[in-house]
């Protein structure tokens, strides 16, 4: 007989979920860093995209939503990050590249919480949280609420984009 899985895990950073009605545009990377899939990305003055900036912190207001990986490629067309820090992939300065600004979408968190959790980024690391933290330490993003709870083996979880915050 086979095995009859009994849990199943979130899946990858940057993969769209479970939404017939996600919205997904297409921006440059105009960072010169690399987003890793799942990361929070800002709107930049120029009018592309960029990662939390831990020198130049934005605000809110500059939330555009989580890069994701493109759901009709194949996965030997995602760029692979050589430093192993985001052994998922990136995406790399100049690309063009996919933000979900509304819908589901898997991204890695520290902790976990209950479903419906509000998210909040950590100032310090552009982490994501559930937990707001000292005064002034976390940025809430208004409009993402938790879907599913971190699991475990992973530490990914699902977040929800109930609006798009700007664009």
């Amino acid at each position: 007989m086979g095995k009859v899985l009994e849990n199943f895990t979130n899946g990858f950073p940057g993969t769209p979920s479970r939404t017939r009605d996600e919205i997904i545009i297409t921006m440059q990377n105009g960072s010169g860093k690399e987003i890793p899939f799942g990361a929070p990305v800002f709107l930049k003055t120029d009018g592309s995209a960029e990662p939390w900036d831990v020198d130049y912190p934005q605000e809110f207001t500059q939330f555009l939503g989580f890069a994701v990986r493109v759901p009709d490629k194949t996965p030997d067309a995602y760029a692979v990050s050589q430093n192993q820090e985001y052994p998922e992939g990136v995406w790399r300065p100049n690309e063009t590249m996919e933000i979900l600004v509304r819908g589901a979408v898997t991204v890695p968190m520290a902790v976990s919480a209950n479903r419906g959790s509000v998210v909040y980024l950590k100032k310090a690391d552009g982490k994501l949280v559930v937990s707001p933290g000292a005064t002034g330490s976390t940025i809430l993003l208004e409009n993402v609420r938790l879907r599913n709870p971190r699991d475990t083996e992973t530490n990914v979880a699902e977040v929800i984009v109930n609006k798009r915050n700007i664009l």
